[in-house]
C-alpha cells in the first residue's frame, strides 16, 4: 500500500560515499549507447567555427550542423531545451548506495546531418556531496560546475558551456534554478511523493534521490590554465536573471514571510499520519529590502552623484604592521581599525595609523568589549590569518600549529558580525595547492558562503604589481550577497613585450633610500652587517631571486659585502620608506616578512572601490561584473581613479 508522503525525515544530510576520494575536478564521461531516439523537429542556424568538444561557444557549430526544438529518446522521453537531463554515471555501486552521475542543464540541441549525431549543449551539474566541504551536502541540491580556460574572455555562462554526447543522457529530472537559499524550492517543496506505507527514512531518501526535485542555487567556476589546473575560481549563488522565472519565487519570499518553521500534524488516511513543516510563517514586523540582483538597474530620469561623499570604510583583522590597512590608505579607504594580538605589531600599527582604533586582542574573542557595532562596523574588512601552517615551506611541527590552524576559522563567524560589503583574504598560496590541506580550504569558502557571501579567488603572483620578488599568494574578494563581486584588477608589470611596465627590479625598490640620502643613512633599521668574507656580486638590476620571509630572504646585496637591512626588505615589501617598525631589526624584519604587500593591497581595494562605486551611482546591478566581461571592467572603467573632484551625471533614454 502507498500514500502520499510528504517527507517526514529527520535531516537533509546527503553523505558523499567515499569523501576520502571526493574530488574537485569533474568525473570525465565515456561513450554508451542505451536509447534509441528519433528528431521529431529541427530548425537551421547559422554555422560558425567549432571550438572543441567539450567547452563549446553558444554559438559554434559546424557547416553540417543545425539546431533542433526537440529530440525524442527512446522510451517515449522528449529532450527539449531549459529541461535538465541526467548523465550516466559508469561508475558501479550497491543498489541501495544514494548515488548518480552528473546533470545537464540544456540549452541547445545540435544534430550533425551527415552523421545523424546529435549531441547537447548546456551547463554542467553535480550533486553538491561530490564538490568536497565546498558546499553543505544537502539531498537533491545541485551546483552548477563550469570550468574555462583561463585565457577565456567571455562570460561565464558563455565559456562554460559544455556538450554532451545524447548517449550519455540516462533520464529526464525535474530540476530548478533558483537564486533563493535552502530550503526554498527544494525537495520539500515540490509536492508530494508516493511511497510505500513503513519505509524507513533510508528508503525515502532513496526514493527522493531518484525521483524527486533537485534544486540548483549555487555556481562553481573554475578557470583551467593550459596545464589543466585551476587556480582561480569563483563561488556563489545564482544571480536573479541566471534562475529559472518561477511564479511562486516571489511569493516564497514576500514581506512578511518568517524562517521560523511551525509544525502541523494530520490524518490523511487510515494508514499514514502526516507532519509537515512549513518553513515559511507570517510575521508583522517590516522586514529590510534585500538589495536587488537582476542586472544592470535603470537609471532615474536624470540623477547626480558627487564622488566627494564619505571615504569608504576599512577594518584589518590580523591586521600586523598594517600592510594591508596601507595599501587601502593609499586607495583612499578611510582605516578605521586594525586587530592583532602581538605587541610588537600593534604597536607599529598605532604609529603608522593614528587616526584609527588598534584592538589588541584575540580575534577568537572578537568583537572587542565596550567598544559600539558603530565603531567596528565597515565597508570593507580585510581578513590575512597566520599562514605558517599552511605554507608549502611548513614541513615540520611547530609550536604555533594548533593556533595557527584555528585562527582560520574565526573568518566566517568575524564576516557574520561585521557584515561588511565587501571582504578580502589573503593566504600562502599551500592552503589551496596542497592536497593535505583541501578540505580545509573548502570549508574556509563553506563558512564565507555560510556568512552570506559569494567569493572569487586566485593565486596571484605579486610581482605583477610590482613586487620586486616572485611573491605567490591566495587571494579572496568576498562580496555580500546582492551586492556586485568586484573583479581582481589586471596585472600592470609584465616581461619585455607584454605591453605592461617593466617588472621592478633590486636597484627600483631600494631607489627611495637613495633619495632620502642622510634620513636613511640615520635609520636604525638601515645600518648594514658586513661579511666576513665577500660573495659573489650580481646585476643590482635583476628581480630579487626567493621570498620575503619572518625570516627575511636567503638572496644578499648585489654588491655581495653584505645581507639586506630590515629598512631595505621592507622596501620589497613595498613599504614606504618612512614606515615606522618596533623593536629590534629582527622583529622589524618579521614584522615587515608577516605584512600583505601594500603596492598589492592598493591594487586589490581600487578595484573594489570602483565596483562599490559604480554600484552605488546605479552603473552596475549585482550580476553585471560578470555580465559585463570576466573581467567586468566596461562600465567600472568609467570611473576612473581621478574622478574625486567631479561629479557624475546620469541620464535616462
Amino acid at each position: 500500500m502507498s500514500a502520499s508522503h510528504p517527507y517526514v525525515l529527520d535531516n537533509d544530510d546527503d553523505r558523499p560515499i567515499d569523501n576520502e576520494e571526493s574530488e574537485f575536478d569533474l568525473i570525465d564521461y565515456v561513450d554508451s549507447n542505451d536509447d534509441e531516439s528519433e528528431v521529431i523537429s529541427h530548425n537551421p542556424c547559422a554555422s560558425s567555427t567549432a571550438s572543441g568538444p567539450n567547452l563549446a561557444r553558444a554559438s559554434s557549430l559546424q557547416h553540417s550542423e543545425v539546431l533542433i526544438e526537440s529530440y525524442r529518446l527512446g522510451k517515449g522521453l522528449v529532450i527539449r531545451p531549459e529541461q535538465t537531463v541526467e548523465l550516466h554515471d559508469h561508475l558501479t555501486y550497491e543498489v541501495n548506495i544514494r548515488h548518480s552521475g552528473d546533470f545537464l542543464r540544456v540549452k541547445y540541441i545540435i544534430m550533425n546531418l551527415e552523421t545523424d549525431e546529435v549531441r547537447l549543449r548546456g551547463y554542467r551539474m553535480r550533486r553538491v556531496k561530490y564538490l568536497g566541504q565546498l558546499f553543505d551536502w544537502k539531498l537533491n541540491e545541485l551546483a552548477m560546475v563550469l570550468r574555462i580556460k583561463e585565457q577565456d574572455d567571455r562570460t561565464p555562462l558563455v565559456a562554460g558551456l559544455e556538450d554532451v554526447n545524447i548517449d550519455e543522457v540516462y533520464r529526464i529530472r525535474d530540476c530548478t534554478l533558483t537564486n533563493k537559499p535552502y530550503p526554498f524550492l527544494s525537495f520539500r517543496t515540490s509536492g508530494r511523493l508516493a511511497v510505500p506505507v513503513g519505509i524507513n527514512q533510508e528508503e525515502i531518501k532513496l526514493q527522493i534521490f531518484h525521483a524527486g526535485r533537485l534544486t540548483c542555487r549555487v555556481i562553481n567556476i573554475q578557470y583551467m590554465n593550459q596545464h589543466g589546473k585551476s587556480y582561480s575560481g569563483v563561488v556563489r549563488y545564482l544571480y536573479g536573471e541566471e534562475a529559472d522565472k518561477l511564479g511562486n519565487v516571489d511569493q516564497l519570499t514576500q514581506a512578511g514571510a518568517s524562517r521560523k518553521k511551525a509544525i502541523s500534524i494530520g490524518v490523511e488516511d487510515d494508514d499514514c499520519v502526516i507532519v509537515t513543516k512549513d518553513c515559511f510563517t507570517s510575521r508583522n514586523r517590516k522586514r529590510r529590502r534585500r538589495a536587488d540582483s537582476s542586472g544592470l538597474a535603470t537609471p532615474r530620469s536624470k540623477a547626480t552623484f558627487s564622488s566627494k561623499r564619505d571615504q569608504l570604510t576599512y577594518g584589518d583583522v590580523y591586521c600586523g604592521v598594517g600592510g594591508a590597512s596601507q595599501g587601502a590608505l593609499q586607495a583612499g579607504y578611510s582605516v578605521a581599525w586594525g586587530l592583532d594580538k602581538d605587541d610588537r605589531a600593534v604597536e607599529a600599527y598605532k604609529l603608522n595609523h593614528r587616526s584609527a582604533y588598534a584592538f589588541k586582542m584575540d580575534a577568537h574573542n572578537f568583537p572587542p568589549p565596550d567598544i559600539s557595532k558603530e565603531a567596528w562596523r565597515v565597508d570593507v574588512l580585510h581578513l590575512s590569518p597566520p599562514c605558517c601552517y599552511w605554507s608549502p615551506a611548513h614541513t615540520q611541527p611547530g609550536p604555533n600549529d594548533q593556533e595557527n590552524y584555528e585562527a582560520l576559522y574565526t573568518v566566517g563567524p568575524i564576516l557574520k558580525k561585521v557584515k561588511p560589503r565587501v571582504a578580502t583574504l589573503e593566504q600562502t598560496s599551500g592552503l589551496l595547492t596542497s592536497r593535505a590541506h583541501k578540505r580545509n580550504f573548502f570549508t574556509l569558502l563553506n563558512d564565507i558562503g555560510h556568512a552570506g557571501y559569494d567569493l572569487r579567488y586566485k593565486i596571484q603572483d605579486l610581482s605583477e604589481f610590482g613586487l620586486v620578488q616572485q611573491r605567490k599568494r591566495l587571494l579572496i574578494i568576498a562580496a555580500r550577497r546582492g551586492m556586485p563581486l568586484p573583479p581582481f584588477p589586471k596585472p600592470t608589470h609584465g616581461p619585455p613585450g607584454s605591453g605592461l611596465k617593466h617588472l621592478v627590479s633590486i636597484a627600483d625598490a631600494l631607489l627611495p633610500l637613495k633619495q632620502l640620502g642622510y634620513e636613511a643613512a640615520t635609520d636604525p633599521y638601515n645600518q648594514p652587517r658586513f661579511f666576513a668574507s665577500p660573495r659573489t656580486p650580481y646585476n643590482v638590476n635583476s628581480h630579487l631571486k626567493g621570498c620575503i620571509t619572518t625570516g627575511g630572504t636567503t638572496s644578499y646585496h648585489p654588491s655581495g659585502t653584505r645581507p639586506f637591512t630590515a629598512r631595505e626588505l621592507s622596501l620589497f615589501q613595498s613599504f614606504p620608506p618612512n614606515y615606522q617598525f618596533t623593536g629590534s631589526k629582527s622583529e622589524a624584519t618579521k614584522q615587515a616578512g608577516n605584512a600583505f604587500p601594500p603596492i598589492m593591497a592598493e591594487a586589490l581595494y581600487r578595484s573594489i572601490a570602483k565596483t562599490l562605486k559604480a554600484y552605488d551611482q546605479d552603473l552596475i546591478g549585482a550580476g553585471n561584473v560578470e555580465e559585463l566581461s570576466r573581467n567586468g571592467e566596461e562600465i567600472i572603467n568609467l570611473l576612473s581613479d581621478d574622478d574625486d573632484d567631479e561629479e557624475i551625471e546620469i541620464l535616462s533614454d
